[in-house]
């Protein structure tokens, strides 16, 4: 089970990695750049608005990231996480997450590791779609009524 924060989480992390040309032909997202952008562009706590200004075509910048602004101690180690996970950049230990994290930011830790290992389809990402038992009702009746 994917999770994401909400909605606009969700949403943030499949057009980051459409603009981007993260996903493959395939449909599989690049590993590398999902599991950054999960934890990165994250709603909780706006983490996505103080991060997104340091994504672009070229890559991500971690350290003008951490240097712009300053973090809680909890986000530096999503983002040293991020950057691990991204390209080796940065260090953090899984000590330092576990005492360190909420456990909403935990299971976002987690996922991205997992993502990270694993890779995902983008059909993944996706919200998934309950039949409207209505709908195929009316269908059935309409049939009925147009057949002679």
């Amino acid at each position: 089970m994917t999770f994401f924060h909400d909605e606009a989480h969700r949403q943030n992390v499949l057009h980051c990695l459409r603009k981007k040309n993260r996903i493959y032909p395939d449909g599989k997202a690049d590993n590398y750049y999902l599991s950054a952008l999960y934890i990165l562009l994250s709603t909780k706590n706006n983490l996505n608005k103080k991060t997104r200004r340091f994504i672009d075509g070229e890559g991500i910048e971690f350290e003008k990231m951490l240097s712009a602004q300053d973090f809680p101690s909890s986000e530096i180690k999503l983002i040293k996480l991020a950057a691990n996970l991204f390209n080796g950049s940065m260090e953090v230990s899984p000590s330092e997450l576990i005492n360190t994290l909420d456990d909403e930011n935990f299971e976002l830790a987690l996922q991205a590791i997992f993502f990270r290992r694993t890779g995902c389809h983008v059909r993944d990402l996706l919200p998934a779609v309950e039949a409207v038992p209505e709908l195929e009702q009316e269908d059935e009746d309409e049939e009925e009524m147009y057949m002679f």
